[in-house]
């Protein structure tokens, strides 16, 4: 899902159900926008004046989508801002467009601005690169009011930042001397960069080789002339690669594709179909992510493309991410979009919303969306599966007692002798025909090694420097062999006390289940839950999912913190339940039960967390963001729905 980090402390979480709009086809198919005829981008200042850019290379023919009555393009911006563009060759052939002209390939093509074409450029100084559109866009106007030279806002879809730049000279000399004046309004950072001046000529160079020519216009055309993809910045893109000439004189690189494709490389990436593998929740991904594009069509247009890859926009990652099960989503809600009162919603989405979404106009000021309100976003249907211990019995002893029950009215080391060999014939082993008699530590060391053929392995696993370095001051009347056994032991987590003392009551259980784990008489499997109904219980365990029968007597434990002792489960979604298994039947459930409660995204990082700033570093964060305001105290002015801050007041 599209996870904004700006959008944590402030969550809108689009449901259909909680919002009221219905995922559904339209009535009217969504208009079919002709083969792109780009204008040439508006220019940020009124002089020198560009001319006009031509028309974007005419796309070739494409196949109608399922279930769509055409295919519906759009232009995804890659990148920005480059000095060159590079297309490998020949490992899959591509067909090459510059203008109107067919360009042959013979090796790799790099693209570069021709800079003889262009207007003589400028130098500006660039003030800051903000995450906010309408504060980059603001600081650029109050740059400007107070400088009295030009400022300009503009998305780099390379950084997923908007770079707010200042001024036009014609020398570095120039720009050094406002670049110091801008200083004492607060702007620090700054650095000079050289600008176009506007493109008056347009034009791209190609270079093969040894081999230069120069096209006039300012887009150039990359298709597969033999594939399904082209392969540009490490990545292959379905459609074809548009390389346009910006009005800063440097190259954008765009992804030109039918609606549909492109979905198929937002879905995976804003919601991954290895962990999220339910086909129902990927369909309602792809619907508000096909919803969005629709609706954002053209806000880049004076970059020459709609949308962004980056997480401003949607993340795409091209054919690099396509999985067969988004696939599969997307295909079957083809063309299915979200609309209010007959009209596109604005299909906002993230990856957290820490328990409770807030209203729109909290975190877009100038956003009224009607059904954009405040909802938790907890799970629902939480289901209890009893298991037959009685509350309150620690684990593991529990489980073991179970699995080795200890024998009434005899002494300790006559019960611990008895219960190792039970797990002997468990096993598969023969009983040891030695018995325990007393809980002397290197005596039990010594018994279980004999019992579980262990001394070959302490030999084997295990070298000279591991016992010095795991056995701090042993006993000194404790052989070499012993000293080996207890470090072996020790490293296998068998046993871990003191060397000098008798084994005490609350390792022989910890004992007894690693030693079943040890000998594979007991196997533990580490699953998340999903359901359990009619006698079964369906988990998934590592990239499967499972369905196990329950049987009638279940040992069933909770771990909240590190206390860990029986009782009946309440599970949700995504529990982690570490099932314990005898053979082939299942004997323990122990579920680790999440501290963050029911919310939806309690497994996300963002889920709930906290930061702590010093006072000067909020005042250097907060220059940052607002330079020249400095920064003195802050004050809660109001709160959401959801009772996170909505509004401060910084005092400076």
């Amino acid at each position: 899902m599209r996870s904004k980090l700006y959008f944590v402390p402030f969550v809108v979480v689009l449901a259909g159900a909680a919002v009221g709009c219905s995922t559904t086809r339209p009535a009217k198919p969504v208009p079919q926008r002709p083969a792109p005829q780009t204008p040439a981008p508006e220019p940020s200042q009124p002089a020198p004046r560009p001319a006009p850019a031509p028309k974007a290379p005419a796309p070739a023919p494409l196949e109608a989508e399922s279930g769509v009555e055409a295919p519906y393009l759009i232009k995804v911006g890659l990148a920005s801002d480059l000095e060159s563009v590079t297309f490998p060759c020949c490992e899959e052939g591509i067909a090459v467009v510059a203008g109107e002209q067919q360009v042959g390939i013979a090796g790799p093509l790099r693209i570069e601005p021709a800079a003889a074409s262009a207007s003589q450029g400028f130098y500006r100084i660039q003030a800051a690169a903000l995450r906010d559109e309408r504060q980059a866009q603001n600081l650029a106007r109050r740059l400007q009011d107070e400088t009295g030279q030009p400022g300009e806002a503009y998305f780099d879809a390379g950084i997923d930042l908007y770079r707010v730049r200042v001024g036009r000279y014609a020398a570095r000399e120039d720009a050094e001397k406002d670049m110091r004046r801008l200083s004492t309004l607060g702007v620090t950072g700054g650095f000079i960069v050289s600008d176009g001046a506007g493109v008056t000529a347009p034009a791209l160079r190609l270079i093969q080789g040894g081999t230069s020519n120069t096209y006039p216009g300012r887009w150039l055309s990359v298709s597969p002339a033999v594939s399904e993809s082209v392969r540009v910045q490490g990545k292959r893109y379905r459609g074809r690669i548009l390389v346009y000439l910006n009005d800063r004189g440097a190259l954008n690189v765009i992804n030109e594709l039918p609606v549909e494709q492109y979905l198929r490389g937002v879905v995976p990436s804003e919601m991954g179909p290895i962990q999220y593998n339910q086909v129902e929740a990927l369909k309602a991904q792809a619907v508000a992510a096909r919803t969005y594009t629709l609706r954002t069509l053209g806000e880049f247009s004076r970059e020459g493309y709609d949308i962004c890859a980056t997480p401003r926009c949607q993340v795409y990652k091209g054919m690099e991410v396509e999985h067969s099960l988004s696939d599969r989503a997307i295909a079957e809600t083809a063309g299915q979009v979200l609309m209010y009162q007959g009209e596109l919603i604005d299909a906002l989405y993230s990856s957290t919303c820490g328990g409770h979404t807030e209203d729109v106009q909290v975190i877009f000021p100038f956003k009224q969306e009607p059904y954009l309100k405040a909802v938790p976003c907890m799970e629902e249907g939480m289901a209890r599966l009893a298991g037959d211990l009685t509350p309150g019995i620690p684990f593991p002893a529990g489980l073991t007692q179970r699995l080795l029950p200890p024998a009434a009215g005899v002494g300790a080391a006559q019960t611990l002798s008895a219960r190792l060999e039970h797990l002997a014939i468990l096993a598969g082993l023969p009983a040891p025909r030695q018995r325990l008699t007393s809980l002397d530590r290197r005596e039990v060391q010594r018994f279980v090694a004999y019992a579980f053929d262990l001394a070959l392995d302490a030999r084997l696993f295990l070298g000279p420097q591991d016992v010095k370095y795991l056995l701090n001051d042993p006993p000194k009347d404790w052989t070499e062999e012993d000293l080996r056994r207890a470090a072996y032991l020790i490293k296998s987590g068998l046993m871990d006390g003191p060397l000098d003392q008798p084994l005490r009551d609350e390792e022989i259980e910890p004992m007894l289940l690693a030693l079943s784990e040890l000998l594979q008489a007991v196997r533990r499997e580490e699953v998340s839950y999903l359901a359990s109904a009619a006698g079964k219980l369906t988990v998934r365990s590592g990239k499967e999912d499972q369905v196990y029968p329950l049987p009638e007597h279940l040992a069933t434990f909770r771990r909240r913190g590190n206390t860990v002792a029986s009782s009946d489960l309440a599970l949700l979604p995504g529990d982690r339940l570490t099932l314990f298994w005898q053979g082939d039947r299942l004997i323990s459930a122990v579920q680790d039960v999440d501290l963050d409660g029911v919310a939806f995204d309690r497994s996300s990082p963002y889920s709930s967390w906290s930061r702590f700033r010093t006072d000067s570093q909020l005042a250097k964060q907060v220059n940052n963001r607002f330079p020249g305001v400095g920064f003195r105290d802050l004050e809660i002015l109001s709160r959401g729905s959801s009772g996170r801050v909505g509004k401060i007041r910084i005092q400076g």
